[in-house]
């Protein structure tokens, strides 16, 4: 679990109540610790967009997508192949599907110029809801499948 406290600091810990502690971080072909770093990197990803520090140029038809990155490619291939009716699983694909279409919508907003709005979706909307529901299904798949 250390690489759960390494992510989130100790936050939300009791999430991980009940997995192994030296439980891999990878199953069924997906590093769950790689997953989560990287959908929690968007936040910085999309901030960098909104106020222009970054120097990604992201289309927001792509980044809605839900297929493009590497979490989305495990649940439309393996992932689903191994584990399509695990309800946990059901929960993740809906909460990842939801993720990027706020994260595209954010920079939706961004080319309307309604930076103020973009921000607001980041820190505290709709992308920020599904950044955490996002990770914290990702999080209980990986507990449940108990490997």
């Amino acid at each position: 679990m250390s690489w759960w406290k390494s992510i989130f600091g100790g936050e939300d810990v009791k999430e991980a109540a009940g997995a192994k502690g030296d439980a891999s971080e990878e199953v069924g072909g997906l590093n769950f610790k790689t997953a989560l770093e990287a959908h929690i990197k968007w936040k910085v990803r999309l901030m960098g967009v909104v106020d222009g520090t970054g120097t990604e140029v992201l289309d927001p038809r792509v980044v809605a997508q839900d297929n493009q990155c590497a979490l989305g490619k495990w649940v439309y291939g393996q992932g689903g192949k191994d584990f399509g009716s695990h309800a946990e699983f059901k929960e993740l694909v809906a909460a990842h599907t939801n993720f990027h279409k706020c994260a595209g919508h954010v920079l939706d907003l961004h080319l309307e110029g309604k930076d103020t709005a973009a921000r607001q979706e980041i820190e505290g909307g709709s992308f920020a809801k599904a950044s955490h529901e996002t990770s914290r299904h990702l999080m209980r798949l990986w507990r449940s499948l108990g490997i």
